[in-house]
């Protein structure tokens, strides 16, 4: 892992959005994962202002998604996609053709997992994901105690993930499920960026970079990719030796 400590959330946003426009550049084609949330939402911005400004073009890549609420569609405030499509999608013109999510709202969600597992099989491996993680340590919605084998599930949400859910909802949503990329595509990506801000992610940040390795804590899992960078904020990293 490589650690990046920024003094504020701009900072570690800004970060994050070089070595993503670094990684494009070297690969105009990537499959690219990006995570959706509160996090990325400084990342995102960033490389919009990147693409407006003609820094970099992501005309060549393919986006996937990391996962999605079950019961949301893209159109549903809230779900990851829509979260995806206004942050980031839309203002950079991305073609729905080069795009890949997960539908909440199908009637078969184990088709819609083969299906993913399908398409990021045919274009090889993610060549860049960008993540962000729970207060619980999960990645995506790879709560704790995940078998860490899996590529695409679905799975029942943690307590505290349906908890925090309600800060991405205007209207009251009974979030049970998600769907979401395993553990096994996360470990497969050839390059991870994994981002965390403020004094709420400080616990969790010291776990993923000093607890042992397990699947209770499904971030400190990433020690052992090969090409991890982690980026963080002086509060998140607070904690951290």
């Amino acid at each position: 892992m490589k650690t990046h400590i920024a003094r504020n959330y701009l900072e570690m946003s800004e970060q994050a959005a070089e070595l993503i426009i670094h990684q494009i550049r070297q690969k105009p084609e990537s499959l690219v994962c990006f995570a959706a949330g509160t996090t990325p939402l400084g990342t995102l911005s960033c490389l919009v202002k990147a693409v407006h400004d003609g820094r970099i073009s992501f005309e060549q890549c393919r986006f996937i998604s990391l996962d999605e609420w079950v019961g949301l569609g893209a159109s549903d405030e809230g779900s990851c996609r829509q979260t995806l499509d206004s942050h980031f999608f839309e203002p950079c013109g991305i073609q729905e053709q080069n795009i890949h999510f997960f539908n909440g709202t199908s009637n078969d969600l184990e088709a819609e997992c083969k299906a993913m597992d399908d398409f990021i099989q045919a274009h090889g491996r993610i060549d860049l994901l960008l993540l962000g993680v729970g207060v619980n340590g999960h990645l995506g919605f790879n709560e704790p105690h995940v078998d860490v084998e899996l590529y695409s599930h679905v799975t029942d949400l943690a307590p505290v993930t349906k908890q925090v859910s309600v800060k991405y909802f205007q209207e009251q949503k009974n979030v049970q499920k998600g769907i979401t990329l395993g553990i096994k595509h996360l470990m497969q990506a050839s390059t991870v960026i994994l981002i965390a801000d403020g004094d709420k992610k400080a616990e969790i940040m010291r776990k993923a970079l000093h607890h042992e390795i397990s699947s209770e804590v499904p971030v400190t899992v990433l020690r052992q990719h090969p090409n991890v960078y982690v980026c963080l904020d002086e509060a998140a990293a607070a904690l951290v030796r």
